[in-house]
């Protein structure tokens, strides 16, 4: 009996002691131990979250500007390459050395540097009307003759034609303004030849295209240039390529005459002047191979054979 006590005091003790070890680990026995060995709950473990990126500070995009779109549209732009002068670049845009002056301010000796920006002077259009010629359309312009006809894509003969439409530059620039007078009455006389000499072109169309506007005078280097007739000096300087230095001379009754070529000048715009006064002196500038006057003589626009009108 004793024995069967003991053995029953033994069996109550150990599942007393189990009950209490589940309780300790805080699981239930009967679910959560297995061969008394505790069972670990197998939990789903938990998604990590994708780290995300920062997100950088939103930037506004600036497109670069596009120079060469801003000034082709412009359309008035000129970038000076090395070795550039406004001589080559008038040449290169077909407009004029003075007219690329005048809309950029420079001052001289007009220096130039690689990448500078030059403002190009516009373009106008001219209507050709009766009596204008290449020749005559070049000097109203102050453009030289070859700019002139390869702007407008012109080939020898240079023939014009009524109501034609021509491209010029558009921008007349000058230094500065002076009042010019009305031309005083002319003398009775008529207009005198402005110096003594064999003529070496006459008036007209000439072989290789051209056509004289007036006369060439072969004259000693020196000599005086006299005003064909009173009037008042409305040009006076040698701005126009190819006539060097250059008067032209408005007179009364729509008449103007012009001396070309000379070495010097002896009178200034807005001068008035008789008729014999001694205005320039024969020389050769403009490019011409001997000293001469080139002159011309025009009723309105209208240049006229000279040796018609000289007495």
């Amino acid at each position: 009996m004793n024995i069967y006590w003991l053995l029953l005091k033994i069996i109550l003790i150990l599942g007393v002691s189990g009950i209490l070890n589940a309780c300790e680990t805080g699981h239930s026995f009967s679910t959560r131990y297995k061969n008394g060995v505790p069972v670990t709950k197998k939990t789903a473990k938990p998604i990590p979250k994708q780290k995300q990126k920062p997100k950088s500070p939103k930037t506004r995009t600036v497109k670069k500007q596009d120079t060469a779109r801003k000034y082709r549209n412009a359309g008035k732009i000129i970038t000076v390459r090395k070795g550039d002068t406004i001589y080559a670049l008038s040449r290169r845009h077909d407009v004029t050395v003075r007219a690329i002056i005048g809309i950029n301010k420079l001052k001289a000796p007009y220096l130039l540097y690689p990448g500078q920006k030059l403002k190009s002077p516009a373009m106008a259009v001219h209507v050709v009307k009766k009596g204008d010629t290449v020749y005559s359309l070049s000097r109203k312009y102050q453009v030289d003759m070859t700019i002139f006809t390869r702007m407008n894509n012109m080939k020898r003969p240079y023939l014009l034609a009524i109501g034609q439409k021509l491209k010029v530059p558009g921008l007349m620039v000058t230094a500065r303004k002076i009042s010019i007078p009305l031309p005083p009455p002319q003398s009775g006389k008529g207009f005198m030849w402005p110096v003594k000499g064999p003529l070496l072109s006459s008036f007209g169309p000439k072989e290789v295209g051209y056509h004289n506007d007036g006369i060439n005078i072969a004259a000693k280097t020196g000599s005086y240039v006299r005003a064909a007739q009173s009037g008042v000096v409305v040009h006076a300087g040698q701005k126009i390529k190819g006539f060097g230095r250059l008067i032209l001379i408005r007179h009364s009754d729509g008449w103007i005459t012009a001396y070309a070529h000379n070495s010097s000048i002896l009178v200034n715009r807005g001068q008035v002047v008789k008729r014999g006064q001694a205005i320039a002196r024969i020389g050769q500038s403009g490019g011409v191979a001997r000293p001469q006057l080139h002159f011309e003589m025009r009723k309105g626009s209208r240049a006229v054979n000279p040796v018609k009108y000289l007495t």
